[in-house]
Order: C-alpha cells, then structure tokens, then sequence
C-alpha cells in the first residue's frame, strides 16, 4: 500500500476569491444600518450604541468605525438608507426622466412624488420613535443636522421644480418653493397625528390632504 502524497498546488495557480467577495462590503453596510435601526425602532436614542448595535448585527465593534466613521457615521446612513429612501428613489426617477427628455407629463411626476410619501414603507407607525428620535438628535448633533438639511434642501428643491413644471404652463402663479416647504411640514404633521391617534386621520386621508393642498395652487393632478 502507497503512502498517500500531500496534495500540491502548481506553480502559477491563484487561489479561488471567496464567493460573493466583492459584495460582501455592501452586505454588512447593510446589515449594520438594518441592526442600528432596529435598536432605534425599539430603544430610541438611548439604544443607539456601538455595543448594542454590534451585539444585534452579530458583528465586532471594529466594522462600525471601518464602515461608518463610528457611531455619528453610522446614525446619518440609518437617516439616510432608512427615512428618505422611498422619496429619494422618486427624486431619481424624476431626474433621470427629466435628463432623458421622456414624454412622461409633469404631472405625473409630480403625483408620484406626493404618493411616495404615503407609501407603507415611509407613512409607518413603525417609524416613530426612529423620527422621535433623529429629530431631537438633530438639534444637538451637527454632523446629523448636516445631513439632515442637505436631504431636506434636496427634496425641497425637487418637489418645488415639479411644483414649478405644473403650475408654469398653466398659467399659474404660484411660490413653489414656499408651497414645497409647506406640502413637507403637512405630512409630517399628518403622518404624527396618525401615528398619535388613528381616529384623527388615515392615510388615505392624508394623501388626499396632501393632494389638495396642491391642487388648490397649481390644478388638479389626479386622474
């Protein structure tokens, strides 16, 4: 019988990447701003913490500060990914739409601006206490209101250019930039009685708030 050979690699053979490799800096960017959310959901900002969120992703704290810049990093990426990505995928639909000269009426890329913000995903209870929360963080924490205020100027710019697209051509005089920032401070408005009190308001209600509101400026949108 043979004395079995150790197995040798050739000369010049690379080894196979591992599976997935090049994802996998995404996937657990991902997976930290989905565990951080989750300790916001349920904790408020008092759970916000390197080791809870670590402890909840399953991860070392070292992936935070690699991924994020620390904690502050990883709180303006869950504000981010997690609050605005509903209407910012509409803000990019419309800028794309735009930018390629389509027949799509500006009508209807406004109406689709104004039902992203009543989608279940934004207009959900389950986003209370993480608005609650990155609101009052906010008003302490520059790095947040920073980014809070270039995503706010950003949607405000875009609802306002759409508002614009609508009411121009129809003769209409309207202050769209005013009209943006108040369209935004009615949903939020709506959205909190909502989430409050469920016999105040429902979102259907609320979109059609939120429609009229505009209609009465720049004319009817729905069909």
């Amino acid at each position: 019988m043979t004395e079995a050979q150790p197995t040798t690699r050739k000369r010049g053979a690379k080894k196979t990447p591992p599976r997935f490799s090049r994802e996998q800096p995404d996937v657990r960017r991902a997976m930290l701003i989905e565990a951080a959310t989750r300790c916001l959901s349920v904790g408020g900002i008092g759970a916000f913490t390197v080791d809870r969120i670590c402890k909840e992703a399953g991860v070392s704290r070292g992936l935070i500060n690699h991924h994020f810049e620390g904690r502050d990093g990883l709180l303006v990426e869950v504000y981010k990914s997690s609050l605005y990505a509903s209407v910012n995928n509409q803000i990019a639909e419309a800028k794309r739409r735009r930018a390629e000269k389509s027949d799509w009426p500006p009508e209807a890329s406004l109406a689709a601006l104004v039902q992203s913000n009543f989608s279940p995903d934004y207009f959900s209870r389950d986003n209370l206490l993480i608005w609650l929360s990155l609101w009052g963080e906010i008003a302490v924490n520059p790095r947040l209101k920073a980014a809070h205020r270039e995503l706010y100027d950003a949607y405000r710019a875009e609802l306002a250019e759409d508002i614009a697209a609508v009411a121009l051509p129809r003769g209409r005089d309207v202050d769209a930039p005013t009209l943006a920032r108040n369209f935004i401070a009615l949903v939020d408005g709506l959205w909190l009685e909502w989430c409050l009190d469920e016999s105040v308001v429902t979102p259907q209600a609320a979109e059609a708030a939120g429609f009229e509101m505009l209609e009465a400026q720049v004319g009817p949108l729905r069909g």
